[in-house]
């Protein structure tokens, strides 16, 4: 898509994975697209964990390795990331954000395949039963978009939302490395969510130097 031109009104779910849109405000503005894993939607997530007055914020990922939209890493995405007042998202990128996702929440044990995270085996594809329903997310382990993209002193640690045991999930070390740590761990956050069908492109050509500038249709 690098060569592609007069890109404006064009509907965002035809562009590609790693593509770079502006979304959010301060700190928090460069986001990439995942996939279109929902027909018509747009899944994205930060192009880096969420910063605060300079600094990576953390959280524990809650009391277990479940993630809803009522523990506690699931509370802080649908109430306090989604609240236009808390200077992570203005009130125009909340109405291009799909209602509901479904988000796949397979356990993926040690040297287990990646596919397990949302299928219900290593080779088939029949979706896994283990799902739970949320406005936003986080990327589950082995999806686009999921490891880590700056693997300097400047990044941090992160979430994803997989388990590896009723005890430990799974989160991408500043090295690129995945591995599990105890779910009560204070670690970096990159939210995740699918856009809505009708969100266009209006500016930008998708790089991070000039990424797509959205809107709703």
């Amino acid at each position: 898509g690098d060569n592609d031109s007069n890109l404006n009104g064009t509907l965002l779910n035809t562009r590609y994975s790693g593509e770079y849109i502006t979304f959010g405000t301060g700190e928090n503005t460069l986001y990439r697209i995942v996939s279109h894993e929902t027909s018509g939607l747009t899944k994205i997530t930060s192009a880096e964990p969420l910063k605060s007055n300079g600094s990576f914020i953390t959280s524990a990922f809650g009391n277990n390795t479940t993630f809803s939209s009522s523990n506690t890493i699931g509370i802080f995405l649908n109430n306090d990331y989604l609240n236009t007042g808390n200077g992570y998202l203005r009130s125009e990128d909340t109405e291009m954000i799909e209602g509901s996702t479904t988000w796949y929440l397979g356990t993926v044990g040690n040297r287990a395949s990646y596919r397990l995270a949302k299928y219900s085996s290593a080779t088939g594809d029949v979706l896994t039963t283990s799902t739970t329903t949320a406005q936003v997310g986080l990327l589950r382990l082995g999806e686009l978009m999921s490891g880590q993209f700056e693997r300097e002193e400047n990044s941090i640690d992160y979430w994803t939302l997989t388990p590896y045991s009723t005890i430990y999930l799974w989160v991408l070390y500043t090295n690129g490395l995945g591995d599990s740590t105890t779910a009560l761990y204070e670690i970096g956050i990159r939210p995740a969510m699918n856009l809505k069908q009708n969100v266009i492109i209006t500016g930008g050509i998708g790089t991070k130097e000039d990424p797509f500038t959205i809107a709703l249709s």
